[in-house]
């Protein structure tokens, strides 16, 4: 199946597109120091996220399992991932811009994937596709990139308006983020939650691994396990007020960097001279 005539592709653009007039639309609002139309953005916003969930949702249904088959689909479930852990913390915590920020990163993630055909290959279902643990395994995982996604997200709030608390700056856009006290400790219970999310998908998949040895390329299980232990160091860091404030914040942004870099080795084919039906893909990355 060639990748433009896919299931629900037209819906993962219309989603992007959606995402990105709410991130325009609230980026020209605050520019302009003019007051931003909720309703409008909020429709954009969420719009583009019940677009997203049915082009993964027909996906699910045409490949029988969660879309997680192949680069673009992972990109896109990352991003929906960040949308929908925004969606859920912003009435909780009431974080002004949190919904800004989050448009822009599902923006660039679903930007970097629709850019990019031919990470959108047809993956062949495989026995591994019946093993419901793996596909836990797989799911819980990329939500907690999620959870870290916002973390980053929460982070780089909480620098701009340290900046601006520096600088002496009030206005524009500083005058719309939370007070430094309430992002450090929305920070604190994010990477909580997140290790936690990560602590559980890593455990299944080591005992995956150890159910069946060789199943799983060693060097995503290394990558898997990196990514986990350089966020439980920052989270033990944090609560020992070893790595606080600022310096906490950059290192949520960078670590969340190298954790999309690090998604890399699981978009590899463990056989790159076999056709691109994406089967390789799909024994490695969605476990």
């Amino acid at each position: 199946m060639a990748p433009a005539t896919h299931t629900g592709y037209s819906l993962f653009w219309i989603g992007t597109v959606l995402y990105a007039l709410s991130f325009l639309f609230a980026l020209v609002s605050i520019t302009s120091e003019k007051r931003l139309i909720r309703s409008v953005f909020m429709t954009l916003l969420v719009g583009g996220f019940i677009f997203q969930s049915l082009g993964l949702y027909f996906r699910g249904i045409d490949e029988r399992a969660f879309p997680l088959t192949n680069p673009f689909e992972i990109l896109q479930v990352l991003s929906w991932s960040a949308v929908c852990v925004n969606l859920i913390l912003r009435p909780l915590f009431r974080l002004n811009l949190l919904n800004f920020f989050s448009a822009g990163l599902a923006t660039l993630l679903g930007a970097l994937s629709l850019g990019s055909p031919h990470w959108d290959y047809t993956a062949i279902p495989t026995h591994i596709g019946s093993n419901p643990w793996v596909g836990f395994h797989a799911v819980l995982a990329v939500f907690s990139y999620g959870v870290f996604g916002v973390l980053a997200i929460t982070s780089l709030m909480y620098l701009i308006q340290n900046y601006g608390l520096n600088r002496r700056k009030a206005g524009g856009i500083f005058s719309l983020l939370p007070a430094i006290r309430q992002l450090e400790d929305i920070n604190s219970k994010l990477i909580v939650f997140g290790v936690s999310v990560l602590t559980v998908a890593v455990a299944i998949g080591c005992l995956n691994w150890i159910a069946l040895p060789g199943t799983i390329g060693a060097l995503k299980l290394i990558v898997a396990i990196a990514v986990w232990a350089a966020y439980l160091c920052l989270l033990i860091l944090r609560n020992t007020n070893r790595l606080i404030a600022s310096p906490f914040a950059r290192a949520c942004v960078i670590l969340f960097a190298a954790a999309l870099i690090s998604l890399w080795p699981l978009m590899l084919r463990t056989a790159p001279d076999s056709p691109p039906t994406g089967t390789d893909f799909y024994d490695d990355a969605s476990r």
